[in-house]
This record gives C-alpha cells, structure tokens and sequence, in this order.
C-alpha cells in the first residue's frame, strides 16, 4: 500500500508540473499577442449588388496580397501579416449587420473594412460602434452614416452628395447651356443622397429641375418615368442607380425616341458591361467617379495611379473606382497602425483622425465625423467607345463633345 500510495504522490506531482507548464506555456503565448492581424469584412458577393461587392473583395485582396508580401505591417517595429475574413452578405443590410456581429464576436477581428453601399455600411457600423471596433468605409458616403455622433467609422469616399457636382459644373460650363435637368434616383440611401445634393447643387448654379423622382429599387421598367422626363421639358438628365437602372434608362429613352442634350449616370458608364449592353447608344453618354486611373496622384505603397492599374487589371482584369477604393480602404488602416505602433482601437482611431496625406486614390482628410472632405469626382464621357475624362478641364484626357447629336 505504501508502495502504492509513492506511484501516486508521483503521478499527481507529474500532473501539476505538466498543468503548470500548459499555464506557463498559456501565459507566454497570450503576453506575446497576436501573431497575424486579422479584419473583417461582409461584402456582397451575391445578390444584385454582387458586381461591384466582388470587385470590392478584389481591391482588399490586392492590398492584402501586397502588403503581405512586404512581410505584413509594421506594429510597433513588428511585422504582422494580414488575414482577412469574409462573409456574403448576399446584398441584404441586415444580413451584413449579422455577419459583421459574428465577426466580431466569434472570429475576433480587430478592424472592419466596410461592404458595398450605403445602405449595408448603415447597419454595420451601428454594430462596430456597439464593439467599439473601426470601420473603414469604403464604398459609402450617404450623409447619415455619418450623423450619428459615431468614432469608428471613417469613409475613403468624399461626401456623396457632392459626386454630381462636377456634371453640373460641365453643363454649366457648355455655351449654351441647358436650362431644365431631370433627375431620378432608385429608392436607396446612397442613390438618393447622391440625388438630393445634385438637386440642391444645380439650383445653386441657377438650372431648374423641370423633373425629380425617387422611384423602387429594383425596378424592371422605367417607360412611366422616361415619359414624365420627356413632357417636363427637360434638357439633360443625371440619374443615381445602379448599372442595371442606367442600361434600361438608356434602352426605353431610344424606344420612346426621347432627345435629351446630355445623359448622365453615378454607376454603369464606368464598365465594360454597361458599353457591350449598349453598343453605340452607349456612345456621349458621361459618368461620374471619384477616381480614374489617369489621375496624377502617387504613393510609396502602390506607386502611381497608373501603377495601381496595371497591378490589378494583371490580376483581375477590369478596373473601375470602387476597387481602388478598397484597396485604399486597407492602405489608410495600414499606415494608422503603423503610425500608431499598435492594434488598440484607440491608438489607431487617433492616428487616422491626424491624417492628411495624398495617396494613388488621391487627398484624404477627415473631419470630427469621419467623412472624408478632401478631393473630389471627375466627368468622363464614352467617345467612340473609349472612357475619356472631360472635366474638370485641368483633369481632362479629352474635351467634352456636347450636346448629344440628334
């Protein structure tokens, strides 16, 4: 029994000393932090918004790739490779609210990089806040995600109200110019932020909306909408839909043979799906964007606007702003935690609010709302089918050809 009773003195002191050394192991591992930092980001990569949210995907993953292959972030003189988690947030806001909750609550992100929309960015950072975890919002800049007195969310985008203003500014420009705008939006927070402030901005530059209409999102038949425009008057028409919108906008004003002197969109002119859909009726028609890859702008990182280019379209192949803006979504995350030598949301949260730097994307500042007040959108115009920045003139790759011939 004696005998007996010494195995088992042995064997429980083997079991301390073993606990002992997982605890010690356990406390070593947690002093040394993370090993990768890791973000989080629900995106649209089916549903109706699924063609730009993969491309958002794209932009992150180009910045991810890069950076990693730099040997990752430098955190306070450590290098951290990134690790970035998605779920399809199947173009539902309040799918990507949920999504993004269980990123920070089971996958343990420290940082967000924001879904496709506004609409989507409302609901998710409503629920970073709630963790206290940044967002950076890349493809969102509806003026009410930034009302809400909310310090975590910071917009790569400058506001959305503004991205007409550069059509205007080249309507206003043209001699003579067009005296009636028609201006129609889908039901949606961005498309009709957009729509309001093109509205406000226009009058200011003495036009007269002779036509406004905010009409359901999705919609399959716009030939109601096409007729009021064509009995109001109006002389050119600025619409903030979507690509599929733009397409069908263009397609029923031909049927009904309705001749406007400029047509312009927020989102289709930009693509290749939106010329092949369209052939030569995609021809005089202008869009908006907030970035072109002819810009003058460049950075250490990614190099020119042009460099940017030609890195993604090798990988991905088509490019338009909003996979820019994804990539400097991660890029601006990147040099906050590197000037904060830290991943603490304070710290980081600190050095993004002191920023004020030029990139390949261009100028970003932010102000105590984190709405990105620098910069600002060009008009191109589709020539002979080729994209052609034509205003503002200083950014002009081509002059505008207005009106649109009959």
């Amino acid at each position: 029994m004696t005998q007996w009773k010494k195995v088992l003195a042995s064997a429980l002191a083997l079991l301390v000393v073993g606990t002992g050394m997982v605890f010690s192991a356990g406390g070593k591992e947690a002093a040394k932090g993370p090993e990768v930092i890791k973000i989080g980001a629900s995106v649209a990569l089916t549903g109706n918004l699924a063609r730009f949210g993969n491309m958002v995907k794209n932009g992150y993953e180009l910045w991810k790739d890069k950076v990693n292959a730099a040997g990752g972030i430098n955190v306070g003189g450590k290098k951290m490779k990134v690790e970035i988690i998605y779920y399809d947030d199947q173009s539902d806001n309040q799918t990507s609210a949920k999504l993004t909750e269980k990123l920070i609550t089971e996958d343990k992100v420290h940082f967000l990089l924001g879904p496709y929309g506004s609409g989507p960015t409302f609901a998710t950072t409503a629920i970073g806040e709630k963790y206290n975890i940044i967002t950076i919002a890349t493809l969102a800049n509806a003026a009410n995600i930034y009302g809400r007195g909310y310090k975590n969310v910071f917009s790569v985008l400058p506001p959305g109200r503004k991205l007409f203003y550069s059509f205007i500014d080249m309507l206003a420009a043209q001699k003579p110019a067009p005296k009636k705008l028609a201006i129609i939006a889908p039901n949606d927070n961005f498309p009709v932020s957009v729509a309001e402030g093109a509205s406000e901005y226009a009058k200011s530059k003495g036009f007269e909306i002779a036509y406004y209409e905010v009409y359901p999102k999705g919609v399959k038949d716009l030939s109601s909408t096409i007729l009021k425009i064509k009995n109001s008057g109006a002389e050119a028409l600025l619409g903030s839909g979507y690509l599929e919108e733009a397409i069908l906008t263009v397609r029923q004003l031909k049927e009904q043979k309705v001749y406007l002197k400029a047509i312009g969109f927020t989102t289709g002119p930009e693509l290749k799906d939106f010329r092949d859909a369209l052939g030569a009726d995609a021809d005089y028609i202008y869009g908006v964007a907030w970035w072109m890859p002819q810009m003058k702008y460049s950075d250490p990182f990614f190099g020119t606007a042009q460099d940017y280019t030609k890195e993604y379209t090798a990988k991905y192949g088509e490019i338009a702003y909003q996979a820019a803006a994804a990539s400097q979504g991660g890029y601006l995350l990147q040099l906050a935690i590197e000037k904060a030598g830290s991943l603490e949301t304070d710290k980081v949260r600190a050095a993004l609010q002191a920023y004020d730097g030029v990139t390949f994307w261009g100028p970003t500042k932010w102000d105590a709302t984190g709405q990105n007040m620098a910069g600002g959108a060009v008009t191109f115009q589709i020539q002979k089918g080729v994209i052609q920045t034509v205003w503002p003139e200083a950014a002009a790759s081509a002059k505008v050809l207005y009106p649109n011939p009959q």
